[in-house]
Order: structure tokens, then sequence, then C-alpha cells
């Protein structure tokens, strides 16, 4: 009989030992953090600009987490459905976007578009920046950025955007323009979309990506009529920049790693370190270069600081793109 006491006494301990284990499992817990795979939100299409890079980022990345990566696009209101997807999601490290940018901290802000603000997500860190290009078809009745301004005082034309944030461009060139320009918006998912419709003869212009419209430009079907970036891109150089034509503006857009608010301490270190070995590996640093991204070399402060002057120059014309 004593020794069927103890038994039971063994096996209540165990049970108890038990529980307490798992306890420390919870999801929660980031002590062992990641335990399962980590998906990581695109608000554009499958086989955009965006997408490409993150996909190609997180074949890399997954070597230094540990887990696999999963790509999930939702598109949507130019990327503010997806917004509101991650703010709603568990803090909990499993659920991330590859998107918390110049949009999310530069536009959001000043537009009734969400219920959400940057206040709702953790920000981690910039991984990728954009070289944008002003871009039209070859057949379009004007040959240069200056002929584009001139002829839509004139005419109304159509401008692509796959986001708010290329809008917010478009804006800010009428802005300097002091809104002469006749340019209506159309929206679509995607660059692959919107090139689409320029060859289509369904839309004038837009700004978009070099490397989304390389093969088109060589084979003559589209021109390339400004860049946006400040310090000009190197395949394109005697494409002049919005500051060779005298517009005071730096459009220059950078994204970053992020999630809902909240993420714990130990799951923002843990892709602190992932990102910053996945940006110093030659294979990725390669892509960019070819593909037409920049590495931002940014840490988390310069770039809060970067997106709050982004905020206020945005700031002077988002009203204007939702009607107010």
């Amino acid at each position: 009989m004593k020794s069927k006491k103890i038994t039971i006494f063994t096996l209540v301990i165990v049970f108890l030992m038990v529980l307490a284990a798992c306890d420390t499992q919870t999801d929660g817990d980031a002590s062992d953090y990641p335990r399962q795979p980590v998906t990581l939100m695109i608000p554009y299409g499958a086989g955009g600009t965006t997408d490409m890079f993150f996909r190609h980022f997180a074949d890399i990345a997954e070597e230094h987490l540990g887990q696999n990566i999963i790509i999930e696009n939702e598109t949507g209101g130019g990327g503010l459905s997806m917004y509101s997807t991650l703010a709603n999601a568990d803090p909990d490290g499993y659920t991330l976007s590859g998107c918390c940018g110049n949009t999310l901290y530069g536009i959001v802000p000043h537009l009734d578009l969400m219920d959400h603000d940057g206040d709702d997500f953790t920000h981690i860190r910039p991984v990728m920046g954009y070289q944008h290009v002003v871009m039209a078809s070859a057949d379009a009745p004007f040959q240069t950025f200056k002929e584009l301004i001139e002829y839509s005082k004139d005419n109304s034309i159509d401008f692509a955007t796959p986001s708010p944030n290329n809008h917010i461009y478009a804006e800010l060139i009428n802005q300097e323009e002091d809104f002469e320009l006749q340019w209506n918006v159309a929206n679509y998912n995607d660059d692959g979309e919107i090139l689409a419709a320029i060859l289509g003869g369904h839309v004038d212009f837009t700004v978009t990506s070099p490397v989304s419209v390389s093969g088109a430009e060589e084979a003559g079907d589209v021109n390339i009529l400004a860049l946006i970036n400040e310090e000009g891109i190197e395949d394109y150089p005697e494409v002049p920049t919005l500051q060779d034509l005298g517009y005071d503006l730096n459009l220059s857009a950078t994204i970053g790693i992020g999630g809902p608010n909240d993420l714990p301490d130990k799951v923002v270190a843990k892709w602190d370190d992932v990102i910053s070995e996945t940006l110093e590996d030659s294979e990725l640093k390669e892509f960019a270069e070819t593909n037409g991204f920049t590495i931002p070399e940014m840490s988390p402060q310069e770039a809060e600081e970067h997106y709050e002057e982004l905020e206020q120059q945005y700031g002077e014309v988002a009203d204007r793109i939702t009607g107010d």
C-alpha cells in the first residue's frame, strides 16, 4: 500500500511539472522564438517588384531565422487592407509585413481611410529602397518630362498607380506646378497590371520601378521621362532627375519589416539580427543592384526621423487624394 501511495504522489508531481513546462511554451513566450513558420505579408500582387524583392529576401533570411518564411499577398486599397489585417494580428511575431514604410508612416496619418496609424505597429528596421521612374508609352503625345507637363496643362490624362505613395508623388509634382496639371488617377494592384494598361493605351503614364519596365523599355515600347530618386540611376545616365528639372523634391521610398504593436522585445531583437545578416549577404546585394533596389544604410532612429520628414511633406497634398 505504501508503494502505491508513493507511485500516485510521483505521478502527481510529474503531471504538475508537465503543466508548468507547457505553460512556459505558450504563444506569448518569445524565449525560443520562432517555433513555427513566419508569415510575411505584402500589400501588392504576386510577381510585382515589391513581391519579387521580398521573396528573394525571405529565401536568404530563412537561413538566419531558422524557420520558413511564408509570403502572403493581400491587395486592396493600395495596401491599406493589409495594414488593417496586420494591426489586428496577434503580436507574437508570426505575422509580420515587409512594407512598413512611406505609405504607413508618411501617408496614412493624413488619410481617413483606416482605423489604424503608425502607433498601431512595431517598426523593426528598414530593408529596402525603391528606385522610381516616370514612364509613358512610346506612342504618347509627349516624349520628355517637360512635354508631359506642358501637355497635361491643356489636356486631361490618366496617371496609373498601385499605391497611395505613388499617388502622392504625382500630387507633389502637381503642387510644384500650382496644381495646373489635369491628372486623373487610375488605381491598379501592381506594376504588371500598370504596364499592360500603358501598352494597351488605357492610361497615359505612371511612376514605377525601372526593373518592372526594363523589357518594354529595351524593346522601345515605353520611354523613361524622369527619375524620382535624387541620386539618379546608373543605368539611365541621360535621363534627368526631378531635381535636374528644377523640382525641390526628394521622393525616395523606403520600407522596412514590422508587425503589430507590442511585439515582444525578443522578437524584435531576433529580427533585427536576421535583417542585419540578410542585408550583408552578397547574393542579396547583387540581386538588389541588378534589379534596381537599394539597401538602406539607416538605423531605426534614422528611419523614424526620415518618416517624420515625409509625413510633413506629404501632408501638404494628402487631402487632395481623398477629395477633402
